[in-house]
């Protein structure tokens, strides 16, 4: 009591909201108008936390504006709402649905959306000022798109379609419901191009998500998980990792002990032909395969027949 009424309605309807007052105010024999917006819900106190700490949270509702005089003595216009919730039509995931209240949407020849039923709120969750003038086809599932093409091309030739077989729309949650929908269109009788669609859609089939006003992950939230996910990359990539500098480590080891293998082996003197030649009785072997025993199978003279080196080459 005595707080102004919009401070609880959500930031990106004001607009809306004062339009709406100021259309009412401008032509006060329409009574009545209505409109949907987003109202804040009550933070309580609850015990451990301060209210500061409770996220804000906001609920859709319908709201039906009446300018009344209550007084005839006090020339005073009172805006009476009459505000009534909405909820999700859906309790279950992929909730097959008998008799849904069907719903008019109205598109432009170019896609944009120019008109939704506040009817669609609870099937769908969007809010009709949050979708007026965007892409209508962005809502449409993918897959379905080359059966809605050719929809779209019988609605231009016919100038309707009675009903379609289902396909899909996404809802506000970002998953998709399945639908079923009469077509028909305006074309301007001087320029006999197509003007506008009007769909009048009938769900038959819930999303996944049954709550359709779960807010989907926004824009800022994909930008911040692309970045993580850029992070994460260049980690892999660039970050010399512990294992890496233990690799190093051990590498640097074995080059040293190497080193210090072959200076023991160039101060040793040559051993004699009898000594380092190995006997090797079995004939399937190959040349290279006895030589490769052969410590001192590496003269320039070396005979193939015999697999015999010469005694005065030095080991290199």
């Amino acid at each position: 009591i005595g707080r102004s009424f919009i401070d609880f309605v959500h930031p990106r309807d004001r607009n809306t909201f004062a339009s709406q007052i100021t259309s009412g105010l401008a032509v006060p024999k329409i009574v009545n108008s209505t409109m949907v917006c987003r109202i804040r819900r009550y933070r309580g106190l609850t015990t451990g936390f301060g209210v500061k700490d409770r996220v804000v949270t906001f609920m859709p509702f319908l709201l039906k504006f009446t300018f009344k005089n209550i007084s005839d003595e006090e020339k005073v216009i009172y805006l009476v709402i009459q505000a009534t919730p909405f909820f999700s039509a859906f309790r279950i995931s992929n909730e097959v649905v008998a008799k849904a209240v069907p719903f008019v949407m109205r598109h432009a020849a170019n896609g944009n959306l120019e008109y939704i039923d506040p009817e669609s709120v609870p099937y769908l969750g969007y809010l009709p000022q949050d979708v007026t003038d965007k892409d209508a086809l962005q809502l449409y599932h993918p897959e379905d798109l080359d059966y809605l093409q050719q929809v779209y091309e019988t609605i231009v030739k016919e100038g309707g379609v009675a009903r379609t077989k289902a396909y899909r729309i996404m809802a506000q949650n970002g998953d998709y419901l399945k639908l079923e929908t009469e077509w028909s269109s305006f074309i301007n009788p001087w320029s006999k191009r197509l003007e506008f669609v009007i769909g009048k859609h009938h769900i038959i089939e819930g999303p996944t998500n049954p709550d359709v006003f779960q807010s989907p992950m926004s824009e800022e939230d994909k930008a911040k998980a692309q970045k993580f996910r850029e992070n994460i990359v260049r980690i892999m990539n660039e970050v010399l990792t512990k294992p890496a500098e233990v690799a190093k480590q051990q590498m640097t080891k074995r080059c040293q002990d190497l080193a210090s293998f072959m200076e023991s082996l160039m101060e040793e003197q040559p051993k004699v032909d009898d000594e380092l030649r190995l006997d090797i009785q079995d004939p399937d072997h190959s040349y290279y395969e006895r030589d490769s025993v052969m410590l001192g199978g590496i003269s320039p003279h070396h005979d193939y027949n015999d697999s015999k080196s010469s005694t005065g080459t030095p080991l290199s």
